[in-house]
């Protein structure tokens, strides 16, 4: 049961990671491929690292794993955000489809 849950949360973490490279190479826009990186790639190396502990049951490899987790969470927005805000200050031209609120 537990390889089960193992294999669908690898499965879907590599699902994610691949719509975030997908994401990366067709996005028109840097604003959007930021967020798709941002998003979908957090998310899938998350669930990767969570199969990891799932299946290994060491204390080292299940913190070390953690400790990944909670790495990208607090790195990628603030990584994001800075990233849009560099674009921003040096008048990077959005593409054209997009419509401001």
């Amino acid at each position: 049961m537990m390889d089960w849950v193992v294999a669908s949360c690898l499965i879907t973490g590599v699902l994610f990671s691949f719509f975030s490279a997908l994401g990366i190479l067709r996005m028109p826009d840097a604003y959007i491929r930021m967020h798709s990186s941002t998003k979908a790639g957090t998310i899938g190396v998350g669930l990767i690292m969570v199969a990891v502990t799932l299946h290994f049951h060491d204390t080292s490899v299940i913190s070390r794993a953690i400790g990944i987790i909670t790495f990208l969470l607090m790195t990628a927005p603030v990584a994001a955000q800075l990233l849009g805000k560099s674009l921003l200050i040096n008048n990077y031209r959005m593409w054209r489809g997009h419509q401001q609120d």
